[in-house]
């Protein structure tokens, strides 16, 4: 699994969000978020990476949900 978003969420830097179908999954936590109209915009720090991924913006707010959004 990979990391997931509800609709057209809106995701910022700070966020911990989940794969809506792997709710049993650690979260990944949002580290950045690029221009919007690039292939992998969203960059999450993952469980299983040492190092942040890339993540496409249809994935990211399709496929994920934030579980608890950064103040």
């Amino acid at each position: 699994s990979k990391c997931q978003a509800i609709g057209r969420l809106s995701v910022k830097v700070g966020d911990l969000i989940r794969e809506k179908g792997y709710p049993t999954d650690p979260p990944g936590l949002i580290v950045s978020v690029g221009d919007l109209r690039t292939k992998e915009p969203y960059k999450v720090l993952c469980f299983y990476s040492a190092t942040p991924i890339a993540f496409s913006k249809e994935y990211i707010q399709e496929q994920c949900e934030v579980i608890n959004e950064s103040r």
